[in-house]
């Protein structure tokens, strides 16, 4: 392999990450009772859990308004691609190969997967984290959230608090392929009657680096409140987005004479707007205990144009999604408990017209998923030892009412899952760290894949659809055990997983007539690996740090559908086994930094049958970024991504007998100022 040497290099140079992390007792102890709906979610630094953390200035690290997955891979285990190849628009997630619907979002405890279909779609919130002030990862099953399941891992966020200090800020970017962000935002700090609020607005766009790829965006979001006894927070924000669509591969042989080519039209686009409000109120009961509800609403409509020639479909879509927490957490001596439930109710309406024609409905449907949870969480300290325990009860129901037209009749179809956590761990001289823990957790299928890829049920396709029992739940048992070590100059998290799967509801490497990822499940399949993330500061103002996964990962026993051949212990598609991340950073002054940094990918298979020539290369992409602070506050960013000017590919699948290639883009620039007052 030709980068023998840097994947070796990688497991002894040093790295970051959650490092600045401090634990969440110690991080709201001057507002404790805003942050409850978050910390009940949220795990300790000193409990039994695989996490990672980033705070503001890692999040604004090198920030020009790239989506959630850019920034996400500066953590373990992530990878992610874009469709238009650059760092706007629709962009998707896998950690520990493992797809972004089995990956729980939430923000301040609020669920951000749409229900249905399980994603989370940042794209529809342009320069989204721009307004978040804080991120935990927690990799595998994790602990109980809210939601959707945590099966690969949960990614919880906090928006600005209420206690942020005064500040009015403008920031901008521009870029390659006229990437631009304009963004201005003010807090008024907590002022003397204890309200506070916080505001931004954005405008965002870029031509994509793919042909006929661009994207435009606006967002809003708003948030205040008043501390106190009981506090009371408000938060609401509003994306609307309009995407020239590329969410199709090219085959490799195309790729070599056109790499920026995209088979999708100009007349296929789509415009979505989504709005999310919510309303928390915390009560502190008493100095150790306090109960927080929270109630929220998600409102999204809009719809894409796909080119069946010659004609053009219009698919729409428009759905309501409203619920409630209830949280209580109780600090008192050796003991953390904390004990909350979610239930919420979810409609969304499918609709497709042959334009232009637009209100002569081909068919209408829909889908109705509502879901409860209650969860009771108890971490007890007994010395230098945490004894952590999590169980969780889920249910959840599907019930389709399809087009009048059909004939058919509605269908419903319900889940339950019982998910125990529990683990152990010992601290030792100090701040060092060592656990274990175990924990299960049980997955509904997503409305796809109880669809077979289809959008509308009707008599062409009800038998290939069949039952809503046809795709099994699938659950996963998930082992950790780590150790965090920190120094002063010198840090360490290193852990070893193993998640088995049953009934993996698995992708096959083909798309569904309207661009989505087809699965089905496989009985036996496993993720094992170890994930190191180190942080060295060997001189003053210089520091190094990586993060890096080594894994193995199979599916024990896998049957192709277009020719019924079965293949066994085969690597799952899209999973490579070295994920590593290296960055080099000096700061030449108080007000002058500059970095260099690294990512290196495994080759990976864009099927399941083992075929070489089916295969993700491997890549290693190099970027580089200088940082200037002026009259304090303010600041201008460089950056240049892919500094070599190398194509290369992070995803794809199958197609026609042939490798198709979402292609990233080439050597690109970016520029950020920042005015803060």
């Amino acid at each position: 392999m030709k980068h023998t040497f840097y994947i070796l290099a990688t497991l002894f140079l040093p790295t970051v990450d959650s490092f600045a992390q401090t634990d969440t007792s110690v991080l709201y102890r001057n507002h404790q009772l805003e942050a409850v709906s978050i910390q009940v979610i949220r795990a300790e630094r000193i409990w039994p859990v695989t996490e990672t953390f980033l705070d503001t200035k890692q999040i604004e690290h090198n920030y020009t308004g790239q989506e959630m997955p850019v920034i996400l891979a500066r953590t373990p285990s992530v990878n992610w691609y874009s469709d238009g190849g650059n760092y706007t628009g629709y962009m998707y997630l896998r950690l520990r190969g493992i797809d972004q619907t089995r990956v729980n979002f939430t923000l301040n405890g609020v669920p951000l997967n749409e229900p249905e279909d399980q994603g989370a779609y940042f794209s529809n919130y342009p320069d989204f984290l721009n307004s978040v002030r804080s991120i935990q990862v927690q990799r595998g099953v994790g602990i109980s959230t809210n939601g959707t399941a945590s099966f690969a891992g949960s990614v919880n966020m906090e928006s600005p608090s209420l206690y942020d200090s005064a500040y009015v800020e403008l920031s901008g970017s521009y870029g390659s392929y006229n990437t631009y962000r304009l963004s201005p935002e003010f807090h008024t700090g907590l002022m003397k009657n204890n309200w506070s609020f916080y505001g931004r607005y954005s405008n965002t766009g870029s031509d994509g680096f793919r042909e006929h790829s661009g994207t435009k965006g606006q967002s809003f979001f708003f948030s205040g409140g008043y501390t106190g006894k009981t506090s009371f927070k408000f938060t609401t924000f509003t994306g609307m987005s309009k995407n020239q669509m590329a969410y199709l591969a090219i085959p490799d042989s195309l790729l070599k004479r056109d790499y920026r080519a995209n088979s999708l039209t100009k007349d296929e686009k789509d415009e979505f707007r989504q709005s999310l409000v919510m309303g928390q109120v915390t009560h502190g009961l008493s100095n150790t205990a306090s109960l927080n509800a929270t109630a929220y609403y998600t409102y999204l409509q809009g719809g894409y144009s796909i080119l069946v020639s010659p004609d053009l479909y219009r698919y729409s879509v428009k759905s309501d999604f409203y619920g409630l927490n209830l949280n209580y957490q109780l600090r008192k001596s050796a003991w953390n408990l904390s004990a909350g439930i979610n239930a919420n109710n979810y409609v969304r309406y499918h609709s497709s017209a042959l334009l232009p024609y637009e209100d002569a409905l081909l068919y209408k449907n829909a889908g109705y998923k509502s879901e409860a949870s209650a969860f009771f969480k108890v971490a007890y300290t007994l010395q230098r030892f945490v004894f952590f325990g999590d169980l969780q009860y889920r249910v959840a129901q599907f019930r389709y009412q399809p087009d009048q037209q059909t004939g058919i009749a509605n269908s419903a179809v319900n889940w339950a899952f019982f998910n125990p956590k529990a683990g152990i761990s010992y601290r030792f001289k100090g701040n060092h760290l060592v656990y274990v823990s175990v924990g299960k957790t049980g997955r509904e299928p997503t409305r796809n894949d109880l669809f077979a890829g289809y959008d509308n049920m009707d008599s062409t396709n009800l038998a290939e659809i069949g039952s809503f029992t046809r795709v099994k739940p699938e659950s996963v048992t998930d082992v950790e055990a780590g150790i965090k070590l920190w120094f002063t100059h010198y840090k360490i998290n290193l852990n070893v997983y193993d998640m088995e799967f049953k009934n993996e509801i698995a992708a096959i490497g083909q798309l569904s007539y309207i661009g989505l990822p087809l699965r089905k499940n496989v009985a036996s399949s496993y993720r094992r690996g170890i994930e190191l993330n180190m942080s060295l500061e060997p001189l003053r103002g210089l520091t190094l740090t990586t993060q890096a996964n080594l894994s193995t990962n199979r599916i024990k026993s896998y049957t192709t559908d277009y020719d019924s051949v079965t293949y066994t212990n085969v690597q799952p598609l899209l999973t490579p086994q070295v994920i590593a991340n290296q960055s080099v950073e000096y700061r030449l002054t108080s007000w002058l930094a500059a970095e260099l940094s690294a990512r290196y990918l495994s080759s990976s298979f864009l099927d399941n049958t083992g075929n070489s020539n089916y295969k993700v290369p491997e890549s290693l992409i190099c970027n580089a970024s200088l940082n200037i602070t002026f009259l304090k506050q303010h600041s201008i960013s460089l950056m240049a991504n892919n500094i070599f000017d190398q194509p290369y590919y992070t995803s794809g699948y199958v197609q026609g007998s042939q490798p198709w290639y979402f292609a990233m883009a080439t050597r690109n620039y970016a520029a950020t100022l920042k005015l803060r007052f």
